[in-house]
């Protein structure tokens, strides 16, 4: 009988994109798999494959020291930037993997772990940390007000409040289905009882 990890991983070889697969295989040869999590697009599919195929575009991690990186620092190179995340001013460093000729970004986030809530998951067969699926799930949910093109005037980027409709859906979605369900298995049991 296949194991849940065997499972994920057959979906996860079929799914993820060759860059991308060789991009994280990097990640978990190179940093300590303790020491950070993986948020965004990655956090999403690991939440949402059971449910949905999707892809993964983004590599986003989360750590708390920037010593944990140094690995992909020495090998790969890491480049600082300051962007803005919606509405705040974040530090990101980036760090960019090439693959046949192509280049798969990972950027990392400083910060702190006991303030989001993580779970562990398999990943291409690697235990890794990620934000659990109502974390996840709040945080779409709670972007689409704050990024409308009236919050965000003229820094209003429909793109991005499609993605966060988007994916707030498919958590809603998976919300709504097992609510319907257990509605359905409680009607049949009264149903049943009252025979």
């Amino acid at each position: 009988m296949e194991t849940e990890k065997e499972t994920f991983l057959k979906e996860d070889e079929k799914n993820i994109f060759y860059e991308q697969k060789q991009a994280l295989k990097n990640i978990f040869e190179k940093l300590d798999m303790s020491k950070i999590a993986f948020v965004g697009g990655i956090a999403d599919y690991i939440n949402l494959r059971s449910y949905y195929d999707m892809p993964i575009n983004d590599i986003d991690i989360i750590y708390q020291d920037e010593e944990d990186l140094l690995p992909i620092k020495e090998n790969d190179g890491i480049t600082r930037y300051f962007t803005r995340f919606y509405d705040l001013e974040v530090e990101v460093l980036v760090s960019e993997f090439k693959i046949d000729n192509k280049e798969v970004h990972a950027d990392f986030f400083k910060r702190v772990f006991s303030k989001i809530r993580l779970v562990q998951s398999p990943l291409l067969g690697t235990m890794v940390w990620h934000a659990t699926f109502n974390e996840m799930k709040a945080f779409h949910n709670n972007q689409i007000p704050l990024i409308t093109s009236e919050a965000m005037g003229q820094k209003y980027e429909w793109k991005r409040l499609y993605k966060h409709s988007k994916k707030a859906s498919l958590y809603n979605n998976v919300c709504y289905l097992e609510e319907k369900q257990k509605f359905q298995t409680l009607n049949d049991t009264l149903w049943k009882n009252q025979e």
